[in-house]
């Protein structure tokens, strides 16, 4: 089979930089879609993008997946959900206009109707925008993604867990969280592409098997070899005072849209297209 030829926006991401080098290594040709040739690894394949200059867009023409996982993730910024949506449906205008062969939109499982976070609300009202389009694509609505080194609320619990040895937890730890191991999305990622199948309704990586809070912060406190005590502390406690910390510009590496994500994520995810697909997502072993 001759090689594919790839655009991947976000390739200097958690996800987007471990899939470009998959693909690279299985022998595709992978273009990076970032906004500076500093932060593409291979200069030679590097395309601008930015969500915030969408007008900018480089040509796609000649590409046969493009495969969007950039996000602007600046909820403090008043045109967050204008920044997204704009530049993503550009994106996907442009790469209409381009011909590309099949898309595949990386969105999130905080995506649902009665999402709470500006997050998920987003990505959920893009999820809407692209499936009225009728393009040759499929959405797919990662959990929350294991993989070293670890980043976003995972990384901020991991460093609370190595600093502390008392560990606040939302209310009583008990909201659900889907892992996601890169490596399963990337092999999902890889299939779609290679089948090009439009799957109609968004799939969910991750496996059936939900943590809660309280398990997640026991399981880096396992794999640090360290005991903690978790304290439970009110979740409007937790929320107000991260609203406090971004108002005075603090970075602490955990975002108040996060905690409302964990707060109110959707309590019936539909797997159904991932068993349909026969993909498999391993569980998280705690030992």
């Amino acid at each position: 089979m001759d090689p594919l030829i790839f655009a991947i926006t976000g390739a200097n991401g958690q996800v987007g930089a471990f899939l470009t080098e998959y693909l690279r290594n299985c022998g595709h040709i992978v273009y990076e879609l970032v906004r500076s040739s500093e932060k593409a690894k291979d200069k030679t394949y590097y395309k601008f993008f930015d969500l915030a200059e969408p007008q900018k867009i480089s040509s796609l023409q000649g590409i046969d997946v493009l495969i969007h996982a950039a996000y602007f993730f600046d909820t403090t910024v008043k045109k967050y959900e204008s920044t997204n949506v704009a530049g993503s449906q550009q994106l996907f205008r442009q790469a209409k206009i381009d011909r590309v062969k099949y898309a595949i939109f990386i969105s999130t499982l905080s995506a649902h109707p009665d999402a709470r976070s500006l997050y998920g609300r987003t990505k959920y009202q893009l999820e809407q925008l692209l499936m009225r389009e009728n393009l040759n694509m499929s959405i797919i609505r990662p959990g929350l993604i294991f993989h070293s080194p670890l980043k976003g609320i995972t990384s901020a619990m991991d460093n609370f867990v190595g600093k502390f040895p008392v560990v606040p937890l939302i209310g009583r730890g008990k909201q659900k969280l889907y892992p996601c191991l890169l490596e399963d999305l990337v092999q999902l990622i890889f299939t779609l592409s290679m089948k090009q199948s439009v799957i109609k309704r968004p799939i969910a990586a991750a496996t059936e098997c939900a943590i809660t809070f309280k398990q997640l912060v026991q399981y880096l406190a396992i794999k640090r070899q360290k005991h903690v005590l978790a304290f439970p502390i009110p979740f409007y406690a937790i929320y107000f005072m991260l609203k406090t910390i971004e108002f005075f510009g603090l970075p602490i590496g955990l975002r108040s849209d996060s905690l409302l994500g964990l707060q109110y994520a959707d309590s019936a995810i539909d797997f159904s297209e991932t068993e349909n697909l026969g993909v498999h997502f391993r569980e998280l072993t705690f030992f």
